[in-house]
């Protein structure tokens, strides 16, 4: 068993749940399982964020045909003059309302076929929206041509957190003062040490902004993204493991040594481990367009631009692990519970720059760089009980005394991120895009890196008075580094 949970770290959770079932068919179906469900949830929203582009898409056609403007916030070339003598709307080209003025009757709508990011048509044709009224009618002349949303579903890789080895076995007549103890031939692991909460996972990505200038070369833009919560998880009972232990180095005896939780000789017993992680960000930026000709390039005519971004952002990560051992001796239940928490909170100062360069007539490529500056508050809440007929004691096996309570630090880092994403128009309105994103936390705090299996038994309950030894295990704060990167699916609605 030990050699399949350390060949895969993948492994999360393993329910022993028949006398007659071996541990190993009942881990390979729980793995099947727990890799499965995600991928199922992922493909369901995958499908309904895509559903959602397909219904924009015929929505955003009747937008085009009641506006009058090329619908790219981000177009680097000044299109047509005009649609049959109705011209667009563009700083320093007369309006559809000037165009029209003195005239009794409003302008007819204009060809779609004509219209377009510079002069091609759009991918899809048809409209079976045509008598639909456009979004904010009363102030479409205002932010025409400057206002824009986009949406992603993100398909992440991410890196876990390290877990030391929390649960352990050994064979049938061992003795018990050398059962589960890491070093004995007789001891294999059930858990760890391996990575949790690891591998793919899923989530969103929505933002917009505002071009300020009509010359679109000052805007504000704001962007929001959360990963699915990750959930790893193992449990073992003394059904199918007669002996379970938690294994600690003792640091009075100078020893590795071992919780037993079930034992032939004491009674059964059993043990689980949950884990949670979730990554969340914000930002808001202000936009600024760069030329050689010192202003926008839309003006100049060049066919790339490339904006400055400054701003603030804010990242949230946070972890959790819990362990509860719960055994049956001949004096009654004994449950002893372990909790870890982390959470790394990001404020800060986030610069640089986006480059779009057009391709063809209806695709676009754009390169990203942002760095952020600053502040990364790392806060660590650690909790034990044990839990007997007698009550409740503060403590649980890694969780004790010496360890126990809410603690923070903070430290300075600089978090890159890069994207690459290709876009194509589909309508006049609406684009949709592939890309790739990487981001890096540096220096963060994760909860099962933050276990000490340096243990001075005397303190687990009932504790020894007086203590004899060292107040172990102790507060870490062990920093690692965090990887999110991986393919974005989404689209850009432009007004």
């Amino acid at each position: 068993m030990s050699e399949i949970l350390s060949e895969n770290p993948a492994v999360v959770q393993v329910f022993c749940v028949s006398r007659g079932e071996s541990a190993l068919n009942s881990a390979r179906r729980d793995i099947f399982t727990h890799r499965q469900v995600p991928a199922l949830k992922a493909a369901t929203r995958l499908a309904m964020f895509l559903a959602l582009l397909a219904f924009l898409a015929d929505v955003t056609t009747a937008q085009a045909l009641q506006s009058s403007s090329t619908g790219d916030p981000y177009q680097t070339v000044a299109p047509p003059s005009g649609f049959g003598g109705f011209p667009i709307q563009i700083p320093g080209v007369v309006t559809l309302n000037q165009a029209n003025a003195g005239v009794g009757q409003p302008p007819s709508v204009p060809d779609l076929s004509l219209t377009g990011l510079f002069d091609g048509q759009p991918i899809l044709g048809g409209n079976r929206f045509r008598n639909w009224q456009p979004i904010l009618p009363q102030i479409r002349e205002g932010i025409d041509n400057r206002l824009y949303v986009f949406g992603e579903f993100l398909l992440w890789d991410v890196t876990g957190m390290e877990s030391p080895a929390l649960v352990t076995t050994s064979a049938a007549g061992t003795a018990q003062n050398v059962a589960g103890v890491l070093g004995e031939t007789e001891t294999s692991r059930l858990f760890g040490p391996t990575q949790l909460n690891d591998g793919g996972t899923d989530g969103f990505r929505f933002g917009g902004g505002f071009w300020i200038t009509p010359a679109r070369n000052v805007g504000i833009e704001a962007e929001y993204f959360w990963l699915s919560d990750q959930n790893d998880g193992f449990s073992a009972n003394s059904n199918s493991n007669p002996i379970l232990a938690l294994p600690y180095f003792n640091i009075v005896s100078g020893q590795q040594d071992a919780y037993l939780v079930a034992h032939p000789d004491v009674g059964p017993g059993s043990v689980s481990v949950r884990t949670e992680s979730d990554l969340r960000s914000f930002l808001i930026n202000g936009r600024i367009s760069l030329c050689d000709h010192g202003t926008c390039c839309q003006q100049c005519g060049a066919r790339d631009r490339t904006d400055l971004i400054i701003g603030y952002r804010h990242i949230r990560l946070r972890d959790e692990i819990g362990l509860t051992a719960s055994s049956e001796p001949s004096s009654g239940t004994r449950t002893a519970r372990d909790s870890f928490r982390t959470t790394n909170r990001f404020n800060g100062l986030q610069l640089g720059v986006v480059r779009r360069s057009l391709l063809r007539r209806r695709s676009w490529l754009e390169t990203s760089m942002r760095v952020a500056i600053g502040n990364n508050e790392q806060e660590l809440s650690i909790d034990g009980s044990t839990t007997t007929l007698a009550g409740t004691a503060l403590g649980g096996v890694y969780a004790l005394r010496s360890n126990i309570g809410d603690f923070s630090q903070d430290d300075f880092v600089l978090i890159p991120e890069l994207g690459i994403k290709f876009g194509v128009r589909l309508r006049d309105h609406l684009h949709v895009t592939v890309g790739y994103s990487v981001l890096y936390l540096p220096n963060v705090i994760r909860a099962s890196e933050q276990i000490d299996t340096d243990i001075n038994p005397n303190l687990i309950p009932p504790e020894a008075m007086p203590l004899v030894g060292a107040s172990r295990p102790r507060v870490l704060f062990r920093q690692s580094d965090y990887f999110a990167q991986g393919l974005t699916l989404g689209g850009e609605l432009q007004y």
